[in-house]
């Protein structure tokens, strides 16, 4: 069951109604404290990965992933929700977000970077996705691997924030 509104006046109402409704409803509880309520914290949680265009992300391009098949090194393109608060990010990525649900237009912003993604079938999954092409031997590289439990030492290259404006994602400023 999705959570709806306890208090104001959308009360009763589900997060992702009032997001559709009034999205900077939620910039404006952040800007008043509350976003140490629950109805932020579902928010932040479920409705960035649902309407990934609609939010900035924090991107990882990380060096040192060994393909699977020809077992060459490779960049990977990793994805961070600012909002939420990810301990294994900086030391040690085994987890990133937007598995299996990578939208079409980072194609080619990661492209940009000389990293590979394509939408492309998965058994595991039974479904095509957006995913991680090997630019050595065009092997894809499963988001179970590459994205949901990465367990290769990789190396930071870059750390960019993006947001998607006027139909392509564009680069923010660097983070630390």
């Amino acid at each position: 069951m999705e959570m709806t509104m306890t208090f104001g006046k959308y009360k009763g109402m589900t997060i992702e109604e009032v997001f559709l409704l009034n999205s900077s409803y939620f910039s404006w509880m952040k800007e008043t404290g509350m976003s140490n309520r629950l109805e932020y914290e579902e928010f932040i949680e479920s409705i960035p990965y649902q309407y990934p265009e609609r939010f900035k992300w924090v991107v990882d391009i990380r060096s040192g992933y060994q393909c699977w098949k020809c077992k060459k090194m490779m960049n990977i393109f990793l994805l961070f929700n600012p909002e939420v608060e990810n301990e294994l990010r900086h030391g040690y990525p085994i987890i990133s977000d937007l598995a299996y649900s990578k939208p079409n237009s980072l194609i080619f912003l990661a492209n940009e970077y000389g990293i590979q993604l394509e939408e492309r079938y998965s058994k595991m999954t039974e479904s095509k996705y957006v995913m991680h092409i090997c630019p050595h031997c065009k092997m894809h590289q499963g988001d179970n691997y590459v994205v949901e439990d990465n367990e290769q030492e990789t190396v930071l290259i870059k750390s960019i924030q993006i947001v998607f404006e006027n139909g392509a994602w564009k680069e923010g400023c660097q983070t630390p």
